[in-house]
């Protein structure tokens, strides 16, 4: 008898925000752990698991043969929404691939992801290119959260077509962060944008219920910053030089988002 899945925080997270009664379609499967946790704790009626890699692909449906699962979980070999049908899932979940992948995912399959009335992603880049992209085309920010897990953070949205946040209410939620931290700064109109911009990449809702692993975001965040600015003083290049201002304003305005959201740490 094959062991039960158990899943580290990351996609723990990622199935606790899957609703329950959800036919799912978990793209990136990897070994289908994600579908196959899901159907063992009844969250789920159905699932297609998608790879495009056959290495994981041929790991997922052995992991599928050997619970005797082929009946609820579909392994299908193929990239992102392709091997799906129109209608045939309601959720999809996307974990551990760059955002720009995933909406480019989204992009070629419109006519599947208009069938689908809720997004669970973990995207590692372009975090706030896939909020605005999401929440322009009508979705709603239902929920996300920050998890810590083997020394990285990463960040779990919930987007849906019936409940969360819309865009305008989450631009209010951005205006009231930058009143507070450009206020603060005192700053150009520069500095405001660079704000706007590390808003989004960090999510207005998480901001409103700050974490700890949100702070310990920010803090590597302005390290990274430091060390490439560092490294980038070498040269004098005009662009460069262009550059090395744009990371200084990005710390000063991190620093002061940081001791905003922390205010007693």
């Amino acid at each position: 008898m094959a062991v039960s899945v158990n899943l580290g925080p990351r996609l723990q997270r990622v199935a606790a925000f899957v609703p329950e009664g959800s036919r799912l379609g978990d793209i990136g499967t990897d070994h289908a752990y994600l579908p196959i946790f899901l159907w063992e704790n009844k969250k789920i009626i159905k699932a297609v698991a998608v790879d495009v890699h056959e290495g994981p692909y041929r790991s997922a449906c052995s992991a599928i043969e050997s619970r005797g699962l082929q009946s609820v979980i579909d392994v299908r070999y193929g990239d992102g929404l392709k091997p799906i049908q129109v209608g045939e899932v309601d959720t999809l979940t996307l974990a551990g691939m760059g955002g720009n992948t995933m909406l480019e995912i989204f992009a070629a399959r419109p006519e599947v992801l208009s069938q689908v009335n809720d997004l669970i992603l973990q995207p590692q880049g372009a975090e706030g290119k896939v909020r605005l992209t999401l929440l322009q085309a009508g979705w709603q920010m239902k929920q996300e959260e920050y998890v810590a897990e083997e020394g990285r953070i990463y960040g779990v949205m919930h987007f849906s077509r019936r409940e969360g946040y819309a865009l305008e209410e989450l631009q209010r939620k951005v205006q009231k962060w930058q009143d507070l931290v450009w206020g603060a700064l005192g700053d150009s109109q520069w500095s405001e944008s660079l704000l706007t911009k590390w808003i989004w990449e960090f999510g207005p809702l998480a901001l409103d219920s700050p974490s700890e692993e949100l702070r310990v975001l920010i803090l590597e965040q302005i390290q990274t910053l430091r060390r490439t600015n560092h490294e980038m003083q070498k040269s004098n290049q005009e662009k460069v030089q262009k550059r090395i201002q744009e990371y200084v304003m990005s710390i000063k305005v991190l620093e002061e988002l940081e001791k905003c959201l922390f205010p007693l740490v």
